[in-house]
């Protein structure tokens, strides 16, 4: 689904979102639905609706609304009126609070041309992106940013200070900053609102603001996120679309694909489960597993109507999916290794017919969530409750005394002394350059590197001991998927859906108390006991976590010659050399140890390393399409 407009302060001025939409289209021309009135042109293709009202008023829907029903009786509208028409429907009881009355993977846009007043929003799981730039005498706004480029009215110009942070692995500074000057996003749960006068964004979605839910026992707790878990799913399945999932070895995609398959099978409609898995071998690493295929097969075969599709970690080579998604997306790939068996499960998966994907990628901030702050909390404000919590979480989950004093310490000591405990026993602090290949001038020019010194790479520095807020800024950093989602759907035509990011879900898991989710030292307590309904033993009890990609070392090996090749390339740019290192990536390659031998701490660098690569190649991009 992809849209445009263009928003002139002067009603007399001409306005057109043709080319804008055809840079974003799958569909050609005759499927556009378009609209030009006084000022102002927005048109909308591959699914995406729009209505007009004759006061003047235009809105744009992009994704799907789950709540229909609570808005047909808060309107009176009649069912059968499409999204756009219920939107506007909607704006004329709730004005500028209509996307809060809305729940669903959604985006909308509402011009009243009477007032030359925009207001845009996009729902909390950000799974439909806007994007926005404000012109010498308007707005331009579309779903991806290539489509404002199109427009003729800004340049591509990176922004080097989120150039920055992205390197570093940042929450930005500023959430609707994007990599681009002059571009802005609506970043999940907010609106922006534009006039002649200029723009504001503003955050409209404040589940911190919600009082904590009191229930009578756990039991209720784990019913009612399994309730609210399966309405999400079932509305993101309704139709008759082919469904897929993301089937890994863990607890919230087995419950999404189980929650699913019940479902479908009992309308007499098939699921289609995809599973990466190694081809290679690979290091063993404490508390992990590297073939999640068992479990998902396990899973799977507790479901009739799942089909079940095993892709190697490397269907797909590094330079493939390099080649496929970076010239595909807005943003750099984030982290190469994975991003192979991605694209190779969605390649099959359009083979295949599947037209919708579902994934559980925000349980761990949801459904999952394992609740750790709260002992870490209760130790340092309540130290005997804590104390006594704290051995009960080492029973349950067989911690070694080691690794229960260091939680202890952890959660008591300052910063600064447990940065000294930890390299008194030879384990330093990590530090930006062990996780970001950043250029170190370029870091401290920017402001980044003093950030990195007091965040460490890690948000539960500033969040140790706050569960609530620990989740939103993970959710806050993490609110990029719908670029990631668009590029999905232009290149295969499959729409990515995640009912543990439904706004309903999110809500209710981050109302609940932390002890819930922590019950009796068990972590990810409700995800468990839901787990234990729908899924196999051998998942639903599994204490390690899974490792994805685990046999990455193959991959990179075979990549090593394009990369070197690669690497020069980037040494040419005119800005990549001063952001990133490129010449520690040239010493990672020059020692690679052999794909048999890496050691976890190779693991680290070269993700680094092949995030570093990544963006340096979208720079590379941009600055070649700006010559």
């Amino acid at each position: 689904m992809s849209f445009a407009g263009v928003f002139h302060a002067a009603p007399d001025r001409p306005a057109d979102a043709d080319r804008m939409l055809r840079a974003i289209a799958v569909a050609g021309p005759r499927a556009w639905r378009r609209w030009r009135g006084e000022g102002a042109a927005v048109g909308g293709t591959d699914g995406a609706r729009l209505a007009t009202a004759p006061d003047g008023r235009v809105a744009i829907v992009d994704g799907q609304i789950h709540n229909r029903a609570e808005l047909l009786a808060l309107t009176g509208c009649d069912p059968a009126i499409d999204d756009a028409r219920l939107v506007l429907a909607v704006h004329d009881r709730a004005g500028d609070d209509t996307p809060d009355r809305i729940v669903g993977d959604v985006a909308l846009a509402i011009w009243d041309g009477r007032r030359r007043r925009l207001i845009a929003a996009v729902d909390p799981g950000g799974y439909r992106p806007i994007v926005l730039a404000e012109i010498a005498d308007g707005l331009i706004v579309a779903s991806e940013a290539r489509a404002l480029f199109a427009s003729g009215e800004i340049d591509r110009v990176l922004d080097d200070r989120r150039v920055a942070e992205w390197l570093a692995l940042m929450v930005p500074a500023d959430s609707s900053a994007t990599l681009f000057a002059g571009v802005r996003r609506v970043p999940p749960g907010h609106r922006a609102i534009w006039t002649p006068a200029g723009l504001a964004t503003e955050r409209w979605w404040r589940p911190e603001d919600r009082p904590p839910l009191r229930l009578g026992s756990h039991v209720d707790y784990v019913e009612a996120v399994r309730t609210m878990l399966d309405a999400a799913v079932a509305c993101r399945i309704a139709g008759d679309a082919r469904i897929g999932s993301h089937l890994s070895g863990g607890l919230d995609s087995g419950i999404v694909t189980a929650l699913a398959a019940r479902r479908l099978q009992a309308a007499g409609r098939r699921l289609t489960a995809f599973t990466a898995a190694p081809t290679h071998d690979f290091p063993p690493e404490p508390g992990r597993f590297g073939d999640e295929w068992p479990h998902a097969a396990a899973v799977a075969a507790g479901y009739p109507g799942i089909d079940h599709v095993r892709i190697a970690n490397d269907a797909l080579s590094i330079a493939d999916v390099q080649a496929l998604r970076e010239p595909a997306q807005d943003l750099p790939l984030v982290n190469t290794q994975n991003a192979t068996w991605v694209a190779a499960i969605d390649r099959e998966a359009a083979a295949r017919g599947i037209t919708v994907m579902l994934t559980g990628s925000a349980g761990n901030m949801s459904v999952s969530y394992d609740g750790a702050p709260l002992l870490r909390h209760v130790l340092r404000h309540r130290p005997l409750r804590g104390a006594s919590a704290l051995l009960q979480a080492r029973r349950v989950q067989r911690w070694s005394w080691r690794r229960t004093a260091t939680t202890a310490a952890d959660a008591i000591l300052p910063d600064r002394w447990m940065h000294r405990l930890r390299a008194v026993a030879g384990r330093r602090p990590r530090t930006l350059a062990d996780y970001s290949l950043i250029a170190p001038d370029f870091a401290a020019r920017t402001g980044i590197a003093a950030r990195a010194q007091d965040e460490h790479g890690d948000l539960g520095t500033a969040h140790r001991d706050d569960g609530r807020a620990l989740r939103l800024a993970v959710l806050a950093r993490s609110g990029i998927q719908g670029e990631f989602a668009a590029a999905t759907r232009r290149l295969h035509g499959i729409d990515t859906r995640d009912p543990t990011a439904d706004r309903r879900v999110m809500e209710l898991c981050l109302s609940i108390p932390d002890d819930q989710f922590l019950h009796r030292g068990t972590p990810r307590a409700i995800a468990r006991a839901i787990g234990r309904d729908l899924l196999p033993p051998q998942v639903a009890a599994e204490v390690r976590r899974g490792r994805q990609s685990a046999d990455w070392a193959w991959g990179i090996e075979a990549a090593l010659p394009a990369i070197a090749a690669d690497l020069a390339s980037l040494r040419a740019g005119r800005t990549v050399p001063d952001w990133i290192d490129l010449d520690r990536i040239a010493r990672a390659v020059a020692r690679w140890p052999g794909a048999a031998q890496v050691t976890a701490d190779d693991a680290i660098e070269w993700t680094a390393v092949t995030r570093a690569l990544a963006a340096g190649r979208f720079v590379r991009r941009i600055e070649g399409s700006n010559q």
